[in-house]
């Protein structure tokens, strides 16, 4: 009989779905009844639909499509089949979202609780592989390439979209006013937090002691994407970890960094690549 876990961490495509419904509460809930923007392609689909009175979740579909393949072309990795579910939920929900009211009348806690539900739902479609906005807040390791070269020089990524996110937001406060632009980039630095939360901030040390190390490295690093902590981490010295277990089982064991929302794929991925495997959760110092 399979575990519900094992089952969950086989169908990453139901958590990029989830991500992106929850990003489009953000907008359509918190943000867009105030005349607040997000980040990225988002925003700019906002301050386009206000012009050309296209359907915002049309547009937003349809302006990252073009970008999301170009990544996908040129990482060489299948990234446009993995985002398109999620790409599909994030516009399709801010559909049917749209015409509800906001949740609050007061612009910060909208401005704060949209800009949490947008990182939530980004973080959460990231670590599973999607992707909801192509210039959006999130980093992923397969979603987008880390710089690009721009006129023989190599540019960080994150400054490129940390300076269009800047434009976008003087954009807005040219044509939706100052005061809601203030909000939109309180907004994207909830967003912005919640991500990086999401993604460093809950994270455990898990030890699992498996006669079949490389298996389960490659099945970790393969699945989840994480490796195997260094000896001389910062966080503390492998030999302090160890010396605890039993000596016997000291060069058998290998330690994780694993964040608590893969936690229940972690194990369930250990199971099934070793089911002799024993695991232990040790707390961060």
């Amino acid at each position: 009989m399979k575990s519900a876990s094992g089952d969950a961490s086989r169908f990453p495509v139901f958590y990029t779905v989830i991500g992106g419904i929850t990003a489009s509460v953000g907008l359509e809930l918190f943000l867009h009844p105030h005349d607040m923007i997000a980040g990225g392609v988002t925003g700019i689909s906002r301050l386009v639909s206000l012009y050309t009175q296209e359907h915002f979740g049309l547009l937003l579909f349809v302006l990252n499509l073009p970008l999301m393949l170009l990544y996908s072309l040129s990482t060489h990795k299948p990234m446009l089949l993995r985002a398109l579910p999620g790409l599909f939920a994030f516009s399709g929900s801010a559909i049917i979202l749209s015409p509800f009211p906001a949740v609050s009348g007061h612009p910060v806690v909208c401005a704060l609780g949209g800009g949490i539900c947008i990182g939530l739902g980004a973080g959460l479609a990231a670590r599973h592989g999607g992707l909801l906005d192509s210039l959006g807040l999130n980093e992923s390791d397969d979603g987008r390439p880390s710089a690009l070269f721009l006129t023989q020089r190599k540019i960080p990524l994150i400054q490129i979209v940390m300076l269009c996110n800047g434009l976008l937001l003087m954009t807005a406060g040219f044509v939706l006013g100052w005061e809601p632009a203030l909000y939109s980039a309180l907004s994207c630095l909830a967003a912005y937090e919640t991500t990086r939360l999401m993604f460093t901030g809950l994270t455990r040390m898990v030890c699992v002691i498996s006669n079949n190390q490389q298996t389960v490295e490659d099945a970790l690093y393969r699945r989840l994407r994480i490796q195997r902590m260094s000896v001389g981490s910062p966080v503390q010295n492998l030999n302090e970890i160890k010396k605890d277990l039993v000596d016997e089982k000291t060069e058998k064991t290998i330690v994780y960094h694993v964040h608590l929302l893969d936690l229940q794929r972690f194990k369930a991925i250990i199971q099934m690549t070793d089911p002799q495997a024993e695991m232990y959760t040790l707390k961060k110092e």
